[in-house]
């Protein structure tokens, strides 16, 4: 094997952090980065792509509305120009994707599927799971988040021998050194963003499947049952749901808080554990050079989602040390959130706190997963983790160790072998 490329339809933080792993352990096999456009529909990332030797399919385009001709004809002339043997695709949906896919096989290129899709985020009829049979026999191999997944396409077709998991990695060990730098000067931090002390983290975007509703309402029982809590609700993001979100804080009485601006000191508003009123703080959408300063003086991570194809929030999280809080219907609650107790649950009152409020199935190493329909499951998690920092500093401590099972370097080991099993299919 002497040539890969890997295509996504734009290359983000995590995309670098991974074809970087794969490039190191690739030895002599070139490794080609390849992304269809250089702007997203969803997402504003800020990037510097020189150093990766990035080609970018229909520069200054965004990638989500592509013409499938455009993408089929550059991704097959950039294939053969460039030698290629096996192609990482990401999925087979929708257009834009399916056009590389075709463009590869119409060159006999071996093709993986790069894939989180599950059974919980499956909406197809009869036909359309027909389809999906067909669209997924194309492949020779695939890289997919977890169990669930590989359950899911094992179950669409795909040998599972040739099915690999650990496609969704972030660069752990950055969260993990940029969260330790903030917690060593957390004043800083705080003066500088207006972060309260104490406060539960919501990070992503405000669209419908985030069930960011949901956690309001759960925040607001939690403070109804905790009338002396000091604790807050920050919420990092933006989107279509923003407006929604701000007018139920009203409905629902929840103080709302700016962020601070540089250099406006009368918007620095710095909340204060003993005098100012727990709130939601929205602070819009950041880039990943600041997120790490978000997980590192959060109490707990909290992803609300009525489905979510994996949830790499949940990694950064865990790669910054922190308790997460994970809706049963992601597709990363099964691999990332571990059966099992080592939080020493007699001490303290934890374990009477634990059945008092009907969570016993619902605590794991790491966290605690939850019904994405159950405010009050939600707002009991969070009396739990405000009251028990002890505990909150074991589940911490458990996400460093279990995220490692995840890493950058796990997708290149994986992905190295699902090329040299698309390959080897006959």
């Amino acid at each position: 094997m002497t040539s890969i490329a890997i295509l996504w339809s734009q290359f983000g933080p995590y995309h670098f952090a991974r074809v970087r792993a794969l490039k190191q352990l690739a030895g002599n096999t070139r490794v080609h980065a390849l992304e269809l456009g250089n702007h997203s529909r969803d997402y504003a990332w800020s990037r510097s792509v020189n150093a990766m030797e990035l080609i970018t399919l229909c520069p200054g385009m965004v990638a989500e509305k592509l013409p499938f001709q455009t993408v089929f004809l550059r991704t097959r002339s950039h294939l053969k120009e460039l030698g290629v043997e096996v192609c990482f695709l990401p999925s087979y949906s929708p257009q834009q994707p399916l056009a590389a896919l075709l463009a590869a096989k119409s060159l006999g290129i071996k093709t993986v599927m790069m894939n989180e899709s599950h059974a919980g985020t499956a909406r197809s009829g009869p036909a359309g799971t027909w389809l999906k049979h067909r669209l997924v026999g194309l492949f020779d191999a695939a890289l997919v988040g977890g169990a669930p997944q590989k359950r899911y396409f094992a179950s669409l077709g795909l040998p599972e021998d040739k099915i690999f998991v650990g496609y969704d990695a972030v660069d752990n060990d950055y969260f993990f050194r940029r969260a330790g730098e903030t917690r060593k000067s957390p004043n800083e931090t705080r003066v500088r963003y207006g972060l309260p002390e104490n406060y539960f983290l919501s990070l992503g975007r405000f669209v419908a499947k985030k069930n960011l509703a949901t956690l309001l309402r759960a925040f607001r029982k939690f403070l109804d049952l905790s009338p002396n809590s000091k604790t807050h609700l920050v919420m990092v993001g933006a989107g279509e749901e923003e407006p929604n979100l701000r007018a139920l804080c009203e409905q629902l009485r929840l103080k709302t808080y700016r962020p601070a601006e540089a250099g406006r000191s009368e918007s620095r508003r710095i909340p204060s554990p003993s005098n100012d009123e727990p709130g939601v703080h929205f602070f819009g959408f950041r880039q990943v050079e600041e997120n790490p300063d978000f997980y590192a003086l959060a109490d707990a991570f909290i992803l609300p989602s009525l489905y979510e194809e994996w949830g790499l929030v949940v990694n950064e999280a865990m790669a910054s040390g922190l308790p997460v809080v994970v809706s049963e219907t992601a597709g990363c609650a099964e691999d990332l959130l571990e059966n099992g107790n080592s939080h020493g649950m007699g001490k303290n009152g934890v374990f009477e706190s634990i059945l008092s409020n009907g969570l016993a199935k619902r605590i794991r190493r790491n966290g605690f997963v939850f019904d994405p329909g159950s405010s009050d499951e939600c707002a009991a998690i969070f009396r739990v983790l405000e009251s028990q920092k002890e505990l909150r500093q074991a589940m911490g401590a458990a996400s460093r160790e279990i995220v490692e099972k995840f890493s950058c370097r796990r997708f290149a080991e994986n992905a190295l072998q699902s090329a040299r099993t698309a390959l080897e299919r006959s």
